[in-house]
């Protein structure tokens, strides 16, 4: 009864090898027999640390009618895994306090009335390259060299290595009430 126990037990217990052998097709497959030695391989990727700073407040201050308010920045982009001298890929998503996505994602707001604006952002210091940003959506690909990611993550803003810049259209300008607008513009780095 106890043999016969086994081989039912050894039998179910193949079946379910072969099953599970069909399901799961793991790097180097074993072979059959009396042992059989199979390999996969495994891939861990610890988080990895990002810093943003060199940032200041915009003051656009009085603007011309007619004429666009326009500000921008050199910035301090840092991040961990990267080599001194490779590049080090990462994304970047903005948001302003409007609805993400929106044509008005970027808002200036004097009490009721608001304005919009728009935000660019380039992966070196400088105008030249820039591209728009849309709320909330992420702007993949940007690169900076390891070494100023390192040296800009573990000691602050040492080497600015992006640019973030803003400009409020003279239309939206022309539409607005007199007063001060305010917003908060929001930048999220993610190493790549």
């Amino acid at each position: 009864m106890t043999s016969i126990f086994r081989r039912v037990a050894a039998s179910l217990l193949s079946l379910a090898c072969l099953h599970v052998t069909h399901v799961a097709m793991a790097a180097g497959q074993g072979s059959s027999g009396l042992t059989s030695t199979g390999q996969v391989d495994m891939t861990l990727t610890t988080g990895l640390s990002a810093r943003i700073a060199g940032l200041s407040d915009f003051a656009l201050g009085t603007v011309a009618t007619g004429s666009n308010a326009a500000a921008n920045q050199d910035i301090c982009i840092g991040r961990s895994g990267v080599g001194l001298f490779s590049a080090g890929s990462y994304r970047l998503r903005a948001s302003g306090d409007g609805t993400a996505t929106d044509a008005h994602a970027f808002v200036l707001r004097n009490g009721a009335d608001e304005i919009t604006y728009d935000v660019f952002f380039n992966d070196q210091p400088g105008l030249a390259g820039r591209v728009p940003l849309t709320g909330g959506v992420m702007l993949s690909g940007q690169q900076g060299l390891g070494l100023f990611e390192l040296f800009n993550l573990i000691f602050g803003c040492t080497v600015r290595n992006a640019n973030v810049s803003i400009e409020v259209p003279a239309a939206q300008l022309a539409a607005a009430s007199s007063g001060t607008y305010t917003g908060t513009l929001t930048l999220v780095l993610i190493p790549d």
